[in-house]
C-alpha cells in the first residue's frame, strides 16, 4: 500500500523552507533554484516521524551548488498512538535542544582532546521549524556519505558491530557526564520524556499486546508452558509501568542517554574494499534523557544485538565500562568514573526493563516485514507480528538467562 507520506510532500516544504535553512547552517548569501523531495525511508521504518531525503540546488555566492538533506517531520497529522505520544511530550522539541544545544558543547568537549580524533555521533544539524501544521528538523544526509543500516535487522548485530555501539555509548555518555559537571542548565528540557512521565502515552496497547502474542507462543513451548509463559502472562498488566520504571533516574550515576537504541536507530559506514565497519553514527533522539546508562545498554542489547553477540554480554558491558573510564580520564574527570559494580548494580536493578525490551522492542525489530505494515496496526489488531524462526531461537535462551538472573 502506498502511503500519502511517499507521495506527497507538504505544502510548507517549500524554497523558501529550503533557503531559511540552508542560510542559518551557511550563511546569508544563498538562494534556492529547486527542490527534489522523496520519502527517505519506508513507511512504518521511524514511527515517531516521516522522513524525507531533499536535493536541494542552490546558488552560494556566483557558484551553483547541490545538496542532499533529510528532513524528520512529525506526525501531528496522524491518527494513531504516535499523535498521542506526541501530544505527551513535545518530542520534537527535546530533539532539537539536544541537536542545538548539548551536542554541540559536547563535541566542543571531545575537540580539545586531540589524541580522541573525535568523531561525531550524530548527523550535523542544519535547521529546525515549528508551525501549527507539523514541527521539522533537517539534518545532513548520512546516505550520501556513505552511512546505511546494517543488513542483518532480523538476526541482530554481530560482535564486532556491539563493541562499537559501545564505545560510542561510552563516549557520548562521558561527554554528557562531564558537560553536566560544566553546566547542568542546559541539560533541564532533557530531564524528562515521554517514557518518564505518569500519563498514558499510547503505547500501553501496543505493549500489553505484545506481551499477550509473545506469551501465547511461549505457551507452545512445553519446556516453557507452564513456568515462563504463565511469568508472561501475568506480566502484561504491569508492562507500562515496569517499562516507566526502566527509564526513572533512581541510582546514583545518570548520563544523557540516547533512549531509543535499536537498529533503525544505528547507522554504519564501511571500506569499499574490505567491507569493514569504518565509522558509525546514532539517528533519531526524540527519547534522549538523563538517566541510568543502563537504559542504553540493556535497550540495544537486548533489541540489536544477535544470539551469538548476547553470550558475549559481559565482554559488551566491559567495553562500555573501559571506554566510558577512558574518556573521563581524557576529559581530566577521573573523578566522574564510577565502579564496574555500580554499573552491574545499575544494570541488574534494571533487569525486568531488559525483559520488556526483548519481548516488547525485539519482536517489532526482528518481525517478519512482508507482514507488517506500522505500528498503528498493531493496537488496533488490523495487523500481527509474525515471530520469525529466528526471533524464536534467541527469545528461548533470553528466556532462560532471565529466569537464571531472576529478572522474570
Amino acid at each position: 500500500m502506498t502511503s500519502n507520506y511517499e507521495t506527497c510532500k507538504p505544502e510548507w516544504m517549500s524554497n523558501s523552507f529550503f533557503e531559511n535553512a540552508l542560510r542559518s547552517a551557511e550563511g546569508d548569501n544563498i538562494t534556492v533554484i529547486s527542490t527534489e523531495v522523496k520519502a527517505a525511508t519506508a513507511a512504518g521504518d521511524h514511527y515517531g516521524s516521516n522522513m524525507y531525503r531533499v536535493v536541494v540546488k542552490f546558488r552560494h555566492g556566483t557558484k551553483i551548488e547541490e545538496i542532499s538533506v533529510i528532513v524528520k517531520v512529525s506526525k501531528q497529522e496522524s491518527q494513531g498512538i504516535i499523535a498521542k505520544m506526541m501530544s505527551v511530550r513535545n518530542l520534537f522539541d527535546q530533539e532539537t535542544a539536544a541537536f542545538s544545544i548539548m551536542f554541540p558543547a559536547m563535541y566542543k568537549l571531545l575537540d580539545e582532546v586531540p589524541s580522541l580524533n573525535n568523531q561525531p555521533f550524530s548527523a550535523k544539524y542544519l535547521y529546525s521549524d515549528s508551525h501549527e501544521t507539523a514541527s521539522s528538523i533537517v539534518l545532513e544526509d548520512l546516505k550520501v556519505k556513505g552511512f546505511r543500516l546494517a543488513d542483518n535487522r532480523t538476526s541482530g548485530l554481530d560482535v564486532k558491530h556491539c563493541l562499537l555501539v559501545m564505545r560510542t555509548i561510552a563516549r557520548y555518555h562521558a561527554a554528557s557526564l562531564v558537560q553536566y559537571q560544566k553546566d547542568p542548565t542546559i541539560f533541564e528540557p532533557l530531564m524528562d520524556n515521554v517514557f518518564s512521565i505518569d500519563k498514558d502515552n499510547g503505547l500501553k496497547e501496543l505493549f500489553e499486546g505484545n506481551i499477550s502474542r509473545v506469551a501465547k507462543e511461549v505457551d507452545t513451548w512445553p519446556e516453557y508452558k507452564d513456568t515462563l509463559a504463565k511469568r508472561l502472562y501475568n506480566l502484561r498488566d504491569t508492562t507500562m509501568e515496569k517499562w516507566r520504571l526502566g527509564y526513572t533516574r533512581n541510582g546514583e550515576f545518570n548520563v544523557l542517554c540516547h533512549g531509543d537504541l535499536w537498529l533503525n536507530n544505528l547507522m554504519f559506514r564501511y571500506s569499499g574494499d574490505t567491507a569493514e565497519i569504518e565509522d558509525f553514527r546514532f539517528v533519531d533522539f526524540q527519547l534522549t534523557y538523563w538517566t541510568s546508562p543502563a537504559v542504553d545498554l540493556h535497550y540495544f542489547m537486548y533489541t540489536s544485538a544477535s544470539a551469538e553477540a548476547l553470550e558475549h554480554s559481559e565482554l559488551l558491558i566491559q567495553e562500555y565500562y573501559n571506554t566510558l573510564c577512558e574518556i573521563l580520564t581524557l576529559l581530566k574527570h577521573p573523578q566522574l568514573q564510577p565502579t564496574m559494580s555500580m554499573i552491574n548494580e545499575e544494570l541488574e536493578k534494571r533487569g525486568f526493563f531488559a525483559v520488556l525490551c526483548s519481548i516488547v522492542v525485539r519482536s517489532v525489530v526482528m518481525v517478519d516485514r512482508s507482514n507488517f505494515r506500522d505500528v498503528d496496526g498493531l493496537v488496533e489488531e488490523k495487523e500481527v507480528i509474525h515471530l520469525t524462526e529466528e526471533y524464536k531461537r534467541s527469545l528461548k535462551n533470553l528466556l532462560f538467562l532471565f529466569d537464571a538472573r531472576g529478572w522474570i
